[in-house]
């Protein structure tokens, strides 16, 4: 078994470490995916996705992306979780975009993890209240000025290495 797919049995006992080492693993390796989950949901304004033991519906109307999530086989949604605007410069909003999966997919990780041998509590949806993608998340909601110090003094961790490598 891989670390990653370990870690898909965790779900909310994932620490803060190993959650951003993931996260930053799907936007290395996820490239690909993520290009063809924008171009469906561009084409088809809806997008539905599959990680762990969640569903993830992304919507986009009006230039502004949206997912809700949900247990694989439970009949009502999440409301909805997070929003981004996407802008008109294609390379940026794609990168956005990226960002925006890859936290999505974190998140449905984090509260719908593979049955396995951790128990799983039954609590409401839980998330970072910065997201990953936000310079707020690096400076503590202190502005993005001291996000963009923080994010450039941050390193990539050896659990990130260790994923790469698994």
């Amino acid at each position: 078994m891989s670390l990653f797919e370990e870690y898909l049995n965790r779900g909310q006992w994932l620490s803060e470490s190993e959650r951003l080492a993931i996260y930053k693993y799907l936007l290395k390796t996820s490239e690909r995916k993520y290009e063809n989950n924008r171009e469906t949901l561009f084409a088809d304004k809806t997008l539905d996705t599959w990680i762990s033991n969640g569903q993830i519906k992304y919507t986009f109307t009006s230039n502004i992306v949206d997912y809700k999530v949900r247990k694989i086989g439970d009949l009502e949604w999440n409301n909805q979780v997070r929003t981004i605007k996407i802008g008109r410069i294609k390379k940026i909003s794609n990168k956005k975009l990226n960002k925006f999966f890859a936290q999505a997919e974190l998140d449905t990780i984090r509260n719908y993890p593979l049955p396995g041998p951790i128990p799983i509590e039954d609590r409401c949806f839980t998330m970072n209240a910065f997201p990953y993608y936000s310079l707020k998340y690096y400076s503590n909601g202190k502005g993005k000025i001291r996000g963009i110090i923080e994010k450039l003094q941050s390193k990539d961790d050896e659990l990130l290495t260790k994923l790469l490598s698994s």
